[in-house]
C-alpha cells in the first residue's frame, strides 16, 4: 500500500475509532451523563472546549487556505499555529476532549484519552519520519525550533515565536 495514502488515512480511522470508543463509554456506563455540579470544574470544562474546538476550527483553516501538507502539493507550514508547536490539530482535539471530560466528569473518558494518547504520539513519530524524508533539512530545522506539542522555551524561558 502506498505510504501517502496510509499517512493521510490512517489518522483519520484512528480519531473516528476513538470518538466511536469514547461515545459508547457514556453509554455502556450505567449512569447517564450529567454535567459536574462542581461550577468551578463546569467552567473550566467549558472553557478548554471552547478554546479547544476554536483553535481546531483554526488551524484547519489555516491548513486549507495555506495549501496545508497534502499528497499533490507538498508545503511545509512553519508559521500561524505551526509556528508554535509541530501538531496543533492533535493539541486542539485533546483541549476539546479533555475540556468535555472534565464538564460530563467521566472517569471512563479519560481512561480512554490515556489509551489513546500513547497512540497519537506514535502516530506522531511516524508522521515526523515522513516529513523529514519529505522535507530533509528544512523539517529537522524547523523541529529543533519547535516543540511537538508544547512550545518549546528559549534560554531566557519565554515562548519562542
Amino acid at each position: 500500500m502506498n505510504k501517502n495514502i496510509v499517512f493521510e488515512i490512517l489518522p483519520r480511522v484512528l480519531f473516528g475509532v476513538m470518538v466511536l470508543c469514547l461515545l459508547l463509554s457514556q453509554y455502556l456506563t450505567l449512569w447517564p451523563p450529567r454535567l459536574t455540579g462542581n461550577i468551578f470544574l463546569l467552567w473550566l470544562g467549558i472553557i478548554l472546549t471552547v478554546i479547544g474546538f476554536s483553535s481546531w476550527v483554526y488551524v484547519a483553516y489555516y491548513m486549507r487556505v495555506n495549501g496545508g501538507f497534502r499528497i499533490k502539493n507538498k508545503n511545509l507550514l512553519t508559521k500561524g499555529p505551526f509556528r508554535y508547536v509541530r501538531h496543533p490539530m492533535y493539541v486542539s482535539v485533546s483541549t476539546v476532549l479533555v475540556g468535555i471530560g472534565i464538564l460530563f466528569f467521566s472517569w471512563v473518558w479519560f481512561l480512554i484519552l490515556l489509551i489513546f494518547a500513547p497512540i497519537w504520539y506514535i502516530e506522531c513519530k511516524i508522521e515526523e519520519k515522513y516529513l523529514i524524508k519529505l522535507f530533509g533539512e528544512n523539517y529537522l530545522d524547523y523541529r529543533k525550533k519547535t516543540g511537538m506539542f508544547f512550545p518549546k522555551l528559549n534560554k531566557k524561558n519565554k515562548i519562542t515565536l
